[in-house]
């Protein structure tokens, strides 16, 4: 593999606390020390990254690395997914979901180490309407989660904020979700479902344990928990990594998940709530469509 000459970097100024300059000042430097030529593009209201990104791939850039927040990273996804150019994660915001999955550091220099010197994996995406995503999707508690937690206590105290709103709706009223998996139809009741390719959630929580990014399935995951007495039985195993069926979380795969409820839920795409609450979404895989800059397994970088 060719070490990369030209990275872009899509930069994000609203994430990662108050010292956007210093932040800046020190990726550039990590990179002017790498020996790399730089293009630097600042994400904006109007464009969170995903233009940006196609402009990097059009000026023919070796890699692409997102510096920001979970939103800016599903952005980059979205720009790069069917293309062949590489996709880097830099530490810089609060939830780094697909950081986290693939055990990318979060120290900067650690970092951008992975991304010139470690390997490349082809990842499957998660394409709901223009959006494209890795790891997660959800409609119901884990988007009203993410939507609802604290950006000050994000910032202090990173997942514990995540809990922090969690803890606020577990007495949410449950759902009934009619679910419609390639030509499987089946009703379900609870708290909300889950899609995706990875399966740890904030915190590295092991929500899909035995999901695959390059297997050329979505893992879908319903949540039927109902009273708190469910919650905390469905936590406890969880965090025990306890490799058995849960009644409160029941799991399927799919190639195309589509998704109805009696009423609007909020949804998220890889730790990024949606503005707009929905009855309806439909997620597709698109297999093999990402490459990914990840730890090497033989050098230094893991």
């Amino acid at each position: 593999m060719a070490r990369p000459r030209r990275v872009a970097v899509v930069f994000n100024p609203a994430t990662g606390g108050g010292d956007t300059a210093g932040r800046k000042r020190d990726t550039q430097e990590a990179l002017e020390g790498a020996g790399v030529e730089v293009l630097w593009l600042e994400t904006t209201l109007e464009d969170p990254g995903q233009g940006l990104t196609a402009k990097a791939v059009a000026e023919g850039v070796d890699l692409v690395m997102a510096q920001g927040g979970d939103g800016t990273v599903m952005a980059c996804v979205t720009g790069l997914a069917g293309t062949e150019v590489p996709l880097a994660v830099l530490p810089g915001g609060t939830g780094n979901l697909l950081a986290t999955n693939f055990d990318i550091p979060s120290d900067l220099e650690r970092a951008v180490e992975v991304a010139l010197e470690g390997d490349r994996v082809r990842l499957d995406v998660a394409a709901m309407d223009d959006d494209r995503f890795v790891v997660m999707g959800g409609i119901g508690f884990d988007a009203a989660m993410l939507r609802d937690a604290d950006p000050k206590l994000k910032e202090s105290l990173g997942a514990v904020a995540y809990v922090l709103s969690g803890f606020k709706h577990l007495r949410r009223r449950a759902t009934r979700f009619r679910l419609r998996l390639d030509d499987r139809r089946i009703d379900r009741t609870g708290q909300g479902v889950l899609v995706g390719n990875l399966g740890r959630l904030q915190g590295g929580l092991p929500v899909m344990p035995d999901a695959r990014p390059d297997d050329g399935l979505l893992d879908v995951a319903v949540l039927q928990t109902r009273t708190v007495l469910d919650w905390l039985t469905l936590a406890w195993r969880v965090l025990l990594r306890r490799p058995r069926k849960d009644p409160q979380l029941e799991l399927f795969t799919a190639r195309r998940v589509e998704v109805s409820c009696d009423r609007p839920q909020p949804v998220e795409r890889d730790g990024d709530p949606l503005d707009t609450p929905r009855d309806h979404l439909v997620v597709e895989v698109v297999p093999a469509a990402l490459t990914l800059c990840v730890p090497s397994t033989k050098g230094s970088s893991r």
